[in-house]
């Protein structure tokens, strides 16, 4: 449950027919005068919230529902992609309510940065050659500007713990940047406008460093080559070890000796 503005907006998890199962959460947009004003659903399965390696061993219980049965299975910390089912909630209760101020909008979406970091570091332990080798360096940089704009949002916001942790794609990531920056600009404005020239300029470094990660993180994936290129030269170079291996004689294994002469009769 959360007030928003003159509203009050409730979610609660949605059951299916079948007693103790549930496929989504319903939102309700709350008025403490009318009642309900509006609701609405958002399904699991729809919003893609749980991965594919985590879904329940057991068939009856679906590959979106959750049950007291596959509960430990679901909801586990690498398990749940929530970003995409919170996003359409914002999206549709943003209908009703007002939008939150700058300072929230940017502290909700450092989670997503911060597993946009992860996300970096994955790709280039898994692919040294991937954003032209500097995924790491990447992540590194993003990691250290994430943690300045957490301490400047501190005396705006509190205390907050990043909302989205999961998974994230390297594009939703990048979107989420983007989120913050324009987040950031407009602490930036609001900070000037009230004569807090020092406090805007921090929000609008913040703002340029963000900037700057995105340019060079979408040049580095736009030189990478196409991944069907790198699994070929992978594909040939496997083969050509293999063709290695295959032709080198074993380490301590004598050569065939040559083929013996036949002796020559004696006359």
């Amino acid at each position: 449950m959360a007030r928003r503005g003159d509203l009050v907006v409730t979610a609660e998890l949605a059951q299916t027919i079948r007693q103790d199962t549930w496929n989504g959460v319903r939102i309700r947009i709350v008025s403490p005068s009318a009642g309900v004003v509006d609701a609405n659903w958002f399904g699991f399965a729809e919003h893609r919230v749980f991965n594919e390696k985590n879904r329940a061993p057991s068939a009856r219980d679906g590959v979106a529902e959750l049950t007291p049965y596959n509960a430990e299975f679901m909801l586990t910390y690498d398990g749940i992609d929530a970003y995409r089912l919170r996003d359409a909630v914002a999206d549709y209760t943003s209908v009703f309510v007002p939008p939150p101020a700058p300072e929230f909008t940017a502290a909700a979406k450092l989670g997503a940065l911060h597993a946009t970091a992860r996300r970096l570091d994955h790709l280039g332990s898994i692919d040294p050659q991937r954003l032209a080798g500097r995924a790491f360096a990447h992540a590194e940089v993003l990691r250290e500007v994430v943690g300045e704009i957490h301490l400047s949002l501190l005396p705006l916001t509190g205390e907050r713990q990043g909302a989205d942790s999961s998974a994230v794609e390297l594009s939703d990531g990048l979107a989420a940047l983007s989120t913050v920056r324009a987040a950031l600009t407009d602490l930036a404005r609001s900070a000037e406008e009230a004569d807090h020239t020092g406090q805007a300029e921090v929000f609008r470094e913040h703002a340029r460093s963000l900037d700057a990660i995105h340019t060079e993180i979408s040049a580095d994936l736009a030189a990478d080559p196409p991944r069907s290129r790198r699994a070929s030269r992978a594909g040939a170079a496997r083969a050509g070890n293999a063709a290695v291996a295959v032709s080198a004689p074993a380490t301590g294994t004598p050569a065939p000796a040559a083929p013996r002469q036949p002796a020559r009769p004696s006359r």
